[in-house]
């Protein structure tokens, strides 16, 4: 019982999180000290860890502020480039390490479909993410001038295998390998664009391309959890269920409609 009470009164002003740890190393302390012989039973036999609530989803981007984004793309430095780059994570939902390292050899690039090797996924497990004409035409745009061809799906597909598979996809102004630090500065850069115009939140970040992704698949495949979870490379599908949760925004709008008159006399 007093280690319930401590359990509980933890509770009243630490989070879950925090209580749970607390748990966790009682009943381990608890468990040596049975196994050792200090004690007879383990009074942390019962004690229980918080349930802990799901969190919200991630906010995902509204077409209109995708739309922004990759105007503001459009005004960078590298247009071309820069536009490719925000349309591979947002139509894939690929991480922007696996973005950053992506090879020629990686896509399938054909006029009609296209495919992309994630081989450096968490885990290393490696995954074929499906490209989409948004991302497939973005992408002609992008390496038609390298290719010397013209920035059409079908001039594209026709020479994409005479590149060197190992090449880099994207490629700075020296012909080096983007990083992920330097890809991250360019979609900072364009998010402060937009933040400056209030076009997009401040907070958007790379990983709110990912999230962007989750959200609009499941609009279009609800319950799809699985097929989900495989184009994100989640090992598991509980990972993936939290975009099934509404959003912040999403639920103080439904507490907003309770009909519920809070000032009757």
């Amino acid at each position: 019982m007093t280690l319930v009470g401590y359990r509980n009164w933890l509770q009243e002003t630490a989070a879950a999180a925090t209580v749970n740890t607390h748990v966790y190393a009682l009943r381990t302390w608890c468990a040596w000290l049975v196994a050792n012989a200090y004690l007879a039973a383990n009074p942390a036999i019962r004690l229980k860890p918080l349930q802990q609530q799901p969190k919200p989803a991630p906010s995902a981007l509204q077409p209109r502020q995708v739309h922004a984004l990759l105007q503001a793309a459009h005004q960078t430095r590298y247009p071309e480039r820069n536009t490719a780059i925000l349309q591979m994570m947002l139509q894939t939902g690929m991480r922007i390490g696996e973005c950053a390292v992506l090879r020629w050899g990686d896509l399938a690039f054909g006029e009609r479909s296209g495919t992309v090797l994630i081989r450096a996924g968490k885990g290393n497990q490696a995954r074929g993410v499906p490209l989409n004409q948004s991302i497939r035409q973005a992408l002609a745009t992008y390496v038609a001038p390298i290719l010397q061809v013209e920035g059409t799906l079908k001039a594209v597909a026709a020479v994409w295998t005479a590149q060197s598979p190992s090449r880099p996809l994207w490629q700075s102004e020296r012909g080096d390998a983007l990083s992920v630090r330097e890809i991250s500065r360019m979609i900072q850069h364009v998010v402060q664009t937009c933040a400056a115009r209030h076009t997009v939140p401040t907070a958007t970040t790379a990983h709110s391309l990912r999230h962007t992704f989750a959200t609009r698949y499941l609009l279009r495949h609800p319950g799809d959890l699985i097929g989900l979870a495989w184009l994100l490379g989640h090992r598991s599908i509980r990972t993936t269920q939290i975009y099934v949760q509404p959003t912040e925004e999403e639920m103080a709008k439904r507490v907003s409609q309770i009909d519920l008159n809070a000032y009757a006399d």
